[in-house]
């Protein structure tokens, strides 16, 4: 895939999809490394790959399913 063919989720996006209304909170996730980096897209603009948050959301799912059967 082409990296103009990836779509870039802005913060507000990303929060939506998260269901996270704290700036701080989701701040949190990315510089503890729990969530993938952002990708500088303007002077005060970050994003995030569409495809690196859905494995990242996948990943958490999968955890959970896990832990359940643990």
């Amino acid at each position: 895939m082409s990296l103009l063919d990836r779509k870039i989720l802005l913060k507000k996006e990303v929060k939506a999809i998260l269901r996270i209304s704290a700036d701080s909170a989701f701040d949190d996730m990315w510089k503890n490394h729990d969530f993938p980096k952002p990708l500088r897209i303007g002077i005060r603009r970050t994003g995030w790959y569409a495809d690196e948050v859905e494995a990242w959301l996948k990943a958490r799912n999968d955890e959970r399913f896990n832990a359940e059967a643990a």
